[in-house]
């Protein structure tokens, strides 16, 4: 029945031809790589609060998200089915494991916490933040990348976490030791991943004498997930007990704020990470280096702009 659906917006696609694939693979690319950068900017220079709101959900959905892929190791619709031809622009972010969509996961944890958080005079941007959750999934099956099953349980997964991380959200603001525990807990759980990821036998099949997911790459996958949220964690634990930015400042500082921290995650990319993949291997180096990223992003670079701050405002 997936199949069919697919091969039905398949034929649906060609015959439109590019009018709507391109805008299609760019929205969905658009939704998915941009949601955490607005989530770092409303971190930074919006709502400190309402920043770790957004940032946990999309961490804990990227994170359970690789979970599931590299337990179930469901094949894309192009391999159950060779009827399924994607267009070769969606191809290039359509890597790995299908089961859930990625892509429609990190859009569901943002917009969803967004449209959660709406209240008052913005309740009408929550319809737009439901649209863009429903649009996401479906241009992943529209492009036939991913199965209407793929795209649901992404969604399902992004609404329970919402729910969970709304009470314990609500538990550690009645009593704020909890975060440590909470802490604690998650970075017991993220090693308990790594162990599984780096332990599970993998599928290896080949199609036409190739490879169709290399377990290794999969097991990378998994590795970045279980990375950024232990950086997402033990960041949370400095900032919160050491830092305490806040973001009641001009607009020429939150600013400055984007623009001096959105670089060095990207620098960090391009010129540490071949040193550490080269020193310590790539498994422990993904770990590493997303764990690094996002410390950075929650706790080491609030620290410099506040540090920076506080120096301009007593001279």
């Amino acid at each position: 029945m997936d199949i069919q659906i697919l091969l039905f917006l398949q034929n649906f696609r060609n015959g439109a031809g590019s009018f709507l694939t391109t805008p299609m693979v760019l929205f969905t690319d658009i939704a998915a790589y941009g949601s955490p950068i607005c989530a770092i900017i409303i971190y930074w220079a919006v709502s400190r609060s309402f920043g770790y709101w957004l940032m946990a959900n999309v961490a804990s959905g990227f994170f359970v998200n690789n979970v599931i892929k590299l337990a179930a190791c469901i094949y894309r619709p192009w391999i159950r089915s060779p009827q399924i031809i994607p267009p070769e622009k969606a191809l290039k972010s359509a890597t790995g494991y299908s089961f859930p969509s990625g892509h429609t996961q990190v859009a569901s944890s943002f917009f969803g916490a967004c449209a959660v958080r709406l209240d008052g005079d913005r309740r009408p941007l929550r319809a737009v933040c439901v649209l863009f959750i429903l649009l996401t999934g479906f241009s992943r099956c529209f492009l036939g990348v991913h199965t209407p099953q793929d795209v649901l349980v992404s969604m399902a997964i992004a609404a329970l976490l919402i729910w969970a991380l709304g009470i314990l959200f609500t538990k550690i603001s009645e009593n704020p030791s909890l975060l440590y525990y909470a802490v604690a807990a998650g970075i017991v759980i993220c090693a308990a991943a790594i162990l599984y990821f780096y332990m599970k036998a993998y599928p290896v099949e080949y199609l036409d004498g190739k490879l169709i997911v290399d377990p290794e790459d999969m097991a990378m996958d998994g590795y970045t997930a279980a990375g950024a949220m232990l950086g997402f964690l033990i960041g949370t634990a400095v900032e919160v007990r050491f830092i305490r930015f806040s973001t009641e400042c001009t607009i020429p500082r939150k600013t400055l704020r984007v623009l001096t921290g959105i670089p060095i995650p990207v620098l960090f990319l391009t010129l540490l990470k071949p040193l550490i993949y080269g020193a310590i291997g790539n498994g422990p180096g993904h770990v590493l280096v997303y764990g690094l990223i996002l410390f950075y992003i929650v706790a080491l670079h609030p620290a410099l702009f506040t540090a920076v701050e506080a120096k301009q405002a007593q001279a």
